[in-house]
């Protein structure tokens, strides 16, 4: 795009679309788009998978995502299951989990000890799932400062033992995340 009508720039990142407003009258000027002389803009994306079954304990429990197919600008600790910001902005996470046989399932997407958004899948507390699979998962766009802890937990139940279903080869189970635009 080299001539913007009406100054709006428009710049398509994965399936999101930011609409900004721009007091110059090309890309070229307002951010270099188009052109090898482009800001330098940090690069931070992962993408993990659980290869193993994992139930409920009787605490809390972080689920470390023991298959990592990509973590680009290393924010994601594969010893802890922590994805801690490497930069301050807003950041596009998502997480999904299949439910074992005859079990429920409810898993949260926590930042900094704080639950942002939750999953579940069965029929509710105190009562065991349905007798099949079922995959459950969720997506967010959160503004998080340099510094900042994501992660997605298990939480613990006295009523219910958690479950989900993986497999080495299939890794039903899975956390994304990446980086939409740094705060200025």
């Amino acid at each position: 795009m080299a001539r913007i009508s009406g100054f709006v720039a428009v710049v398509i990142l994965s399936s999101l679309a930011v609409i900004s407003e721009c007091q110059q009258t090309t890309c070229v000027q307002c951010c270099g788009i188009g052109t090898s002389a482009s800001p330098e803009r940090p690069k931070v994306a992962f993408s993990v998978a659980k290869t193993e079954h994992m139930s409920s304990s009787s605490s809390q429990t972080i689920i470390i995502y023991d298959h990592v197919f990509t973590n680009v600008g290393n924010g994601y600790n594969a010893q802890t299951g922590i994805f801690t910001c490497p930069v301050s902005g807003y950041y596009y996470f998502a997480f999904h989990a299949l439910k074992y046989y005859n079990k429920n399932l409810h898993i949260q997407l926590t930042k900094n000890n704080e639950q942002v958004i939750a999953a579940h899948s069965g029929l509710g507390r105190g009562t065991s799932g349905p007798a099949e699979l079922q995959e459950t998962g969720n997506d967010v766009i959160i503004p998080c400062d340099e510094g900042d802890q994501v992660w997605i937990k298990l939480p613990y139940s006295a009523d219910n033992t958690y479950m989900f279903h993986s497999h080495p080869a299939h890794r039903y189970t899975s956390f994304s995340g990446y980086l939409i635009f740094t705060a200025d």
